[in-house]
């Protein structure tokens, strides 16, 4: 396990009640993660420059969840999950692993890696989703939030399911790279 890797699954065991930890998605043309690769320090500013806008998403403090029903794994075993599936929350690549964007560094995805991960996701159809979606498993293995058996918790992870699906399948289509980081 990378130590960001372990940073960021200890990140998940501290007290939820003092902490929020969303997930983000930041679609980018090829040129535009040149220059994020080449001076870091723009990142922040074009991820939040984005912020209400299509080409950043985030999906609230589903990220550990969606990545759990998908792969039967939490991020504390993401070692364990081949890709394409594992470059949902943590790819092969790191933009900077001195920049910290709240829970690590923001991880991306080259545009041929988007479209490889666009079909793993939409090889799941949303009912397959739900179906695989079981709340007392995912409390009892940790996943962030820990909120997974109240009553609203597979319709606000599934809505994020199909947001994420939509995103990535846009990105697919126009050739996007894809940033992803945790704050």
């Amino acid at each position: 396990m990378t130590s960001i890797t372990y940073y960021l699954a200890q990140s998940t065991k501290l007290n939820t009640i003092d902490m929020s930890m969303i997930g983000y998605y930041l679609r980018l043309t090829e040129t535009e993660l040149k220059d994020v690769l080449s001076d870091s320090s723009i990142l922040e500013e074009k991820a939040f420059e984005q912020e209400g806008q299509a080409n950043l998403i985030d999906i609230d403090k589903t990220w550990e969840a969606i990545f759990f029903v998908l792969t039967g794994h939490g991020l504390a075993e993401i070692d364990e999950v081949i890709a394409p599936l594992s470059w949902l929350l943590l790819s092969d690549h790191v933009v900077d692993e001195n920049q910290d964007f709240g829970y690590g560094p923001a991880y991306y995805l080259k545009p041929s890696e988007v479209r490889q991960l666009n079909e793993e996701l939409k090889k799941v159809s949303n009912d397959d989703f739900k179906n695989r979606f079981n709340g007392v498993e995912m409390d009892k293995a940790g996943i962030y939030p820990e909120i997974w058996q109240e009553n609203e918790s597979l319709e606000y992870v599934t809505e994020n399911f199909e947001l994420l699906k939509v995103f990535f399948d846009t990105a697919a289509a126009n050739g996007y790279a894809m940033i992803t980081f945790i704050s």
